[in-house]
C-alpha cells in the first residue's frame, strides 16, 4: 500500500473537530483515524478493520459502500457506542478498500471486477467471522455493503442475527448492462490529465489512486463525487480524502470486464429480521425501487415464521428536479454521513427492541440544511410485523 501520512494527518484533524472518541475499547484500533487492525482471511486477502467495544459485547459488523472504506462509519459508530457501550462493533475495509488488498492473483490484477463480486464480499465477511470466532452477528450495510450483507444472510442465515440495510433496493430481474468506463467520473478531469501525459485511459489508470493522478484530488472529489450539502464539511472532506487514497481498481468503474452471470438473489428466501432505511432524496433509488423491495420482503415474511421487516423513510422531500446533488435539501443516499446520530438511534433501537424508532428525521430546509430535525412519532414506516404500531 502507498504511504498515506498526509491523508492520515488530515483525517486526524477531522476526528478532533468532530469530537469523536470511543471508550472501553476491546482493542487498539477503535480510533477510525488511527491504526487499523489486520487479519489474514481464508479467502486470500489481508483484511483491515476497526474494532470498538468490549470483547464480550453483542457483535455488530458494519459494511461500507463502494469508493469509500470503513471510515464512512466513524460518526455512526461513535453515536452508537454512546447509546450502547456494550456493543462490540467491527467496521470492515472490504476487499480493495482502505488498507485491505485484493487477492494477489494475476486474474485480480488484470480484471479486478471479477474479484469484487457480491459473492466474494459475502465470503470475506464469513471468513472474517470464522477468523474472529464470531458465531452470529448483526450486519449493517450501505449500498454495496448492504448487498454483501444480504447475500450472506441468504447463504448462511444461521450466522446472521439481524440485517440493517440502507441505500438498497430489490435485486435486478436481469443482470445490469455494462457501465460506461467513466460512469460519472468525467467531471473529475482525470482522463484528460492522464492522456496529456501519454497514459492510456482507462487501462493505464486502473491501479492508480486519485492522488497519483491529481494533487488536488480531495477538493475535486468533494465537488464532483463525494458530494453532500447536508453532511458537515469536515465529514465530506474526510470521506473524500479516503476516496482519494483508494486504488481505482477497487472502484469497479474502469475495468471493462463484465462479471459472469450469477443466479439471481431470491429475497423471498430471506429469513432474518430486516430493517431497511431509505433517504427521500436518494437520486439513484426512487420510491418505486422501494415499493418493489417492500413487496419482496413481504413475501419473505409470509414464507418464514421468524422473519419480519421494517422499512423507514428518512427525509420528506424528493430529489431536486435538476438532478444535481448540490441542489439537494434533504437526507439522501448517504445516511452515515448526513444523519449519523439518527442512523445510530435506529440501529440501536432495532438491535434492542426489534423495531426502529418512530421518529421522523429531516433537514431544517430551507433555513439550515445541516440541521437534522427529529419529530417524535411522525416517521413513515412500513412493517410486516404483526401487532406493530408504526
Amino acid at each position: 500500500m502507498h504511504a498515506l501520512s498526509p491523508i492520515r494527518s488530515m483525517l486526524a484533524v477531522s476526528w478532533l473537530t468532530m469530537h469523536l472518541a470511543c471508550a472501553s475499547s476491546a482493542s487498539t484500533c477503535d480510533n477510525f483515524f488511527g491504526q487499523r487492525c489486520r487479519i489474514d482471511l481464508s479467502t486470500g486477502i489481508h483484511m483491515s478493520y476497526f474494532d470498538s467495544g468490549p470483547a464480550a459485547g453483542d457483535p455488530v459488523i458494519m459494511l461500507h459502500t463502494d469508493t469509500t472504506s470503513a471510515l464512512e462509519w466513524a460518526w455512526t459508530v461513535d453515536a452508537l457506542r454512546r447509546l450502547d457501550p456494550d456493543l462490540h462493533v467491527y467496521a470492515l475495509d472490504q476487499r480493495g478498500a482502505g488498507d485491505t488488498d485484493l487477492p494477489n492473483t494475476q486474474a485480480c490484477w488484470s480484471t479486478p471486477n471479477l474479484c469484487i463480486t457480491r459473492a466474494d464480499l459475502a465470503a470475506d465477511i464469513l471468513a472474517f467471522m470464522d477468523a474472529k470466532h464470531i458465531a452470529k452477528a448483526s450486519l449493517v450495510g450501505h449500498a454495496m455493503g448492504a448487498g454483501a450483507a444480504r447475500r450472506l444472510a441468504l447463504d448462511h442465515p444461521e450466522r446472521v442475527t439481524r440485517l440493517i440495510l440502507s441505500g438498497t433496493a430489490a435485486p435486478a430481474a436481469q443482470p445490469p448492462a455494462p457501465r460506461p468506463w467513466s460512469d460519472g467520473m468525467d467531471a473529475l478531469g482525470w482522463r484528460k490529465m492522464l492522456e496529456a501525459k501519454g497514459v492510456r485511459w482507462p487501462e493505464g489508470a486502473l491501479h492508480m489512486r486519485p492522488l497519483d493522478i491529481d494533487p488536488d484530488a480531495v477538493r475535486h472529489l468533494t465537488q464532483s463525487w463525494d458530494i453532500s450539502v447536508i453532511a458537515a464539511p469536515d465529514v465530506v472532506k474526510a470521506i473524500a480524502a479516503q476516496s482519494a487514497a483508494e486504488s481505482l481498481a477497487s472502484w469497479g468503474r474502469l475495468d471493462r470486464t463484465v462479471p459472469p452471470e450469477q443466479a439471481p438473489e431470491r429475497l423471498e428466501r430471506l429469513s432474518i429480521p430486516t430493517l431497511v432505511l431509505w433517504g427521500s432524496e436518494d437520486s439513484g433509488l426512487d420510491r418505486g425501487s422501494q415499493t418493489r423491495l417492500i413487496a419482496e420482503l413481504n413475501e419473505a415474511s409470509r414464507n418464514h415464521a421468524g422473519m419480519y421487516f421494517y422499512w423507514k423513510q428518512y427525509g420528506v422531500r424528493a430529489p431536486p428536479s435538476s438532478g444535481d446533488k448540490h441542489d439537494a435539501d434533504d437526507i439522501g443516499h448517504n445516511l452515515s454521513w448526513e444523519a449519523p446520530g439518527q442512523l445510530a438511534a435506529d440501529i440501536d433501537h432495532f438491535i434492542r427492541t426489534g423495531a426502529p424508532t418512530q421518529d421522523r428525521y429531516r433537514t431544517d430546509a430551507p433555513n439550515h440544511l445541516r440541521t437534522i430535525l427529529v419529530e417524535p412519532g411522525k416517521a413513515t414506516i412500513i412493517t410486516s410485523r404483526r401487532g406493530a404500531t408504526p
